[in-house]
């Protein structure tokens, strides 16, 4: 009884900062829960050539991380309105978090990095479009996501194996981004990042002060069952040429995506190709998938396909292309209302005897939260059951 009151009153004190202010504040999150179960796994420290490892747990954020946020708007008048989105991530099964101690990095919050880095920004929108600034979901994660018949979740999460996983594109801190209003169905991004992945706003500038910038160019049309579009990213200073003893990191990053989707009411089938070249490396990388989603009573079958292969090689150097990797996968939402459903899902990856990541390890299954590292030339595999609940 106590804690129901104390729940009111936080809930209360919320509602009265908003009317007071004349401002509408929303809070919300999720916490999904799921018992999972991963084959094929590189182990933790040494271990012997082409050994594997399992693991079986309850897993926070399978389908969608756990997270809790405040977020709102504010009429300013004249058609103008203040928006904020703050998001924190959580581990709702607690810190011992599978991908933690098997093949892979901890990560605080479970997802975000810290408090509060879901997301976190401020802007204006109107009917001149929309200005946000702050730390922001990236134009080519939104892309994959939404393609995604999975969401960028479950066992057969884009993210195993997409290049956005691949090059950490899922957010970006120090963001100033535009959207435009719907121009008969079609709407542009442009946004200016100004200190990419880890990088650090000198407090001096020049030629030495190579910090990672990016900006990218999305262009999307959407119009009834059909939906397609086109993005461009350039990350500046992420590389050195390694022919050159002490170079600086200004080699860039270029990635281009084409995506789109169809919906014929039975089912909804979705695809998108990314290519990304990298600056002092010759050869690419390249990455499709191929997705369907199919309404069966309250839920729906999701399936895709993908393949990443990868064929960059440093100047001067060998073997540094992570190969080719392919995942399939099939899972099943049921929903048992509009904020509660259960899940299943069952994905598969298999490397070549070539594949590697930047790290020396393979790609393997995981889910919107659990990351696992794979081993070159093995497969591995990952089933879920759990069910998730949002509010």
């Amino acid at each position: 009884m106590k804690k129901s009151l104390i729940a009111l009153a936080v809930l209360g004190a919320f509602s009265g900062v908003a009317m007071a202010s004349g401002s509408n504040v929303q809070l919300y999150g999720l916490i999904d829960e799921g018992i999972t179960h991963y084959t094929g796994l590189a182990p933790a420290g040494s271990a012997s050539p082409g050994q594997t490892v399992s693991s079986t747990g309850l897993s926070s954020g399978v389908q969608s991380g756990d997270r809790i946020g405040l977020k709102g708007t504010e009429d300013l008048g004249g058609g103008v309105s203040a928006i904020f989105d703050v998001e924190t991530g959580f581990c709702g099964s607690g810190t011992s978090q599978d991908k933690q101690t098997v093949g892979a990095t901890a990560q605080t919050y479970c997802t975000g990095g810290g408090f509060m880095q879901r997301q976190s920004w401020l802007g204006l929108t109107g009917n001149f479009g929309t200005v946000t600034g702050g730390r922001q979901y990236t134009a080519p994660f939104d892309n994959e996501a939404n393609m995604d018949p999975f969401g960028f979740g479950l066992n057969g999460d884009i993210g195993n194996i997409g290049l956005v996983h691949q090059y950490g594109m899922y957010r970006a801190d120090q963001t100033l981004a535009y959207v435009t209003p719907n121009l008969s169905g079609f709407t542009g991004v442009v946004a200016y990042v100004f200190a990419a992945g880890s990088g650090t706003v000198p407090s001096v500038s020049g030629a030495g002060s190579n910090v990672p910038r990016a900006w990218t160019l999305n262009g999307q049309y959407g119009n009834g069952p059909i939906t397609a579009g086109v993005n461009y990213t350039r990350t500046t200073n992420l590389y050195a040429n390694p022919a050159v003893t002490g170079a600086a990191a200004d080699g860039a990053l270029k990635l281009w995506q084409i995506y789109g989707a169809y919906d014929f009411g039975v089912a909804k089938i979705s695809g998108i190709y990314e290519h990304a070249t990298q600056d002092y490396y010759s050869g690419n990388a390249k990455f499709w998938m191929l997705g369907a989603t199919i309404p069966v009573g309250p839920g729906a079958i999701l399936a895709s396909f993908s393949e990443n292969k990868d064929t960059l090689v440093a100047n001067g150097g060998t073997g540094d292309g992570m190969g080719t990797a392919k995942q399939y996968a099939i899972g099943y939402t049921y929903n048992l209302s509009k904020q509660t459903d259960l899940y299943a899902s069952y994905a598969h990856i298999s490397n070549d005897a070539a594949s590697a990541t930047r790290t020396g390890t393979a790609l393997a299954v995981g889910s919107s939260t659990d990351a696992f590292s794979g081993v070159t030339g093995q497969s591995s595999s990952g089933f879920a059951v759990g069910i998730r609940h949002m509010f």
